[in-house]
């Protein structure tokens, strides 16, 4: 199974985003169960990857059977299979609400079996895209995929209409800018060392003298990487575009986009481009730059009023809190920043799912809306609450274990950029409380607005139809269990970053 898994794996969603709307077209009833099969055969390779790397160690994969670096190569060590679990498994909660929310496409106007089918290819194509980004060992096929991905996600982000077509056109030029960028940045370090191999760039870049090409190769490909991972102050295209994306996109968007363009650049700023001066630099000024973000997306989300948009802008605090794991680059902050994008994945993805939902059949997301949804959806909201105190850092959730290791990597590093990561972890948390406990308080203990209370005075059902509100509950369980066993998950999947190959994180607490 280790030879056949690493191209299914990327070759199925790839292939099945072209057959969908084929199929859509002559069987729409026949699509909706295919999309939903195909999401969880992706799902189960991934898993397989994940345990078959744990047993067995790390997979190299030749494309065609032609071995680097002369031929393309995938790899999938307890890193890469982590977020490729993560992100198979965000997408198979994505096609279940994509066919049981409560705006589907089937029931958008002028929806037509072939729209249907077009845009659950889409979800595919997002979805290849994103696995090659984490599977592919060539800088030039991660170009590739990334443009794959954005394509994808221009298209769900704008299948909304009306604002959603705004929000995708500036997302589109954002990512047509970080695309470009990052290709620059390619083209010049082939020209200085003459491969694309991930593994021969890292050993040939030590002998390359310390000349402009290869400063200005690490700032381009740090700065592309960076807008698509929408670090701070780079992060313009975010908030637009997790608000006006239809709920099932949205809360895969929201959960994995970011994430795994944040896993690109740790992959290159961690291994390939460790060993030069340029890249020394780079990560040094990320870690002033994750405290920027971590502050001013903290902040931000406290001023707004619109759920949604609150959660959009603390998921750039939560990207901030990620660069400066990056940053400090030590075995304890990298054990941080991916257990945050683990942790912040699921409860963003929860969050979005739910508030999402909420907003469409409640006509609004507002804070004052959510008065009494407490009581009329009490699983609904009990989820969406583990998913909140997560953000905020409560144990057993994942999100404590995360901030726990990052505070503690902080503590470790010391100096002023330590000190000020530490401080910025610490108001995240605060602001974090702060913005999120005002919904909760709103939904638990707040009694309807006036106008409609006499409407609420019956008995109701669940806000969520049943089943989009089990991906919701789902995820919040999720959430619990990857706090509770922290510690395995750390020690059989996360790696040690001191020399760029995968290990176990030995001095981690």
């Amino acid at each position: 199974m280790r030879d056949v898994l690493p191209g299914l794996l990327v070759a199925l969603p790839l292939v099945g985003a072209a057959l969908v709307p084929l199929l859509a077209a002559l069987f729409r009833r026949t699509t909706r169960a295919a999309a939903l099969a195909l999401h969880a055969a992706i799902f189960a390779a991934a898993l397989g990857l994940f345990w078959s790397a744990a047993v067995a160690g790390p997979i190299r994969y030749a494309v065609g059977g032609w071995p680097g670096p002369w031929g393309i190569e995938l790899w999938f060590d307890g890193l890469s299979t982590l977020i490729a679990v993560l992100v198979a498994g965000m997408a198979c909660f994505a096609s279940f609400a994509q066919t049981f929310g409560p705006d589907p496409d089937r029931t958008a106007p002028g929806s037509t079996p072939l729209r249907e089918g077009l845009l659950r290819g889409a979800l595919l194509l997002l979805v290849g895209g994103l696995l090659g980004i984490v599977a592919t060992r060539d800088v030039f096929n991660l170009f590739v995929f990334l443009e794959i991905s954005s394509l994808a996600a221009y298209t769900l982000v704008a299948s909304g209409g009306g604002r959603s077509t705004v929000a995708a056109f500036r997302y589109l030029l954002a990512g047509t800018a970080a695309g470009s960028l990052y290709l620059f940045g390619v083209g010049f370090l082939y020209a200085l060392t003459g491969t694309l191999n991930m593994d021969d760039l890292a050993a040939r870049l030590p002998s390359v003298e310390a000349d402009a090409a290869l400063t200005v190769a690490v700032v381009l490909i740090a700065v592309g990487l960076s807008i698509k991972a929408a670090l701070f102050p780079l992060h313009g295209w975010l908030p637009d575009t997790y608000v006006y994306t239809p709920t099932p996109a949205a809360g895969f968007i929201a959960a994995v986009m970011a994430k795994v363009s944040a896993y690109a650049l740790l992959r290159l700023l961690g291994e390939v481009l460790a060993g030069t001066d340029a890249g020394a630099v780079v990560l040094e000024i990320m870690i002033w730059l994750g405290v920027a973000g971590v502050v001013a997306g903290g902040v931000l989300a406290v001023a707004q009023r619109a759920v949604t948009r609150m959660l959009a802008w603390s998921s750039i605090s939560a990207m901030g809190m990620i660069l400066i794991g990056v940053g400090m680059g030590s075995a304890l902050a990298i054990t941080g920043a991916l257990f945050h994008m683990a942790a912040h994945a699921l409860a963003k993805g929860c969050l979005f799912f739910g508030a999402g939902g909420i907003r469409a059949l409640e006509d609004g997301d507002e804070v004052d809306r959510w008065a009494g949804l407490g009581s009329r959806a009490p699983w609904t909201l009990a989820a969406l609450t583990v998913a909140g105190l997560s953000m905020i850092g409560i144990p057993p959730t994942a999100g404590f274990f995360s901030k726990y290791y990052l505070l503690s990597a902080s503590i470790t590093a010391g100096g002023p950029a330590g000190i000020a990561a530490f401080a910025a972890i610490i108001l995240s948390s605060l602001l974090a409380t702060v913005y999120f406990l005002r919904v909760l308080e709103a939904a638990w203990f707040r009694a309807p607005a006036e106008a409609e209370r006499a409407s609420s005075a019956a008995p109701a059902g669940p806000v969520l139809p049943r089943p989009l509100a089990l991906p919701v509950v789902g995820l919040a369980l999720l959430i619990v269990l990857t706090g509770i066993f922290a510690r395995p998950f750390e020690r059989h999947v996360l790696p040690d970053w001191e020399t760029g190959t995968a290990r176990i994180a030995a001095e981690a607490p």
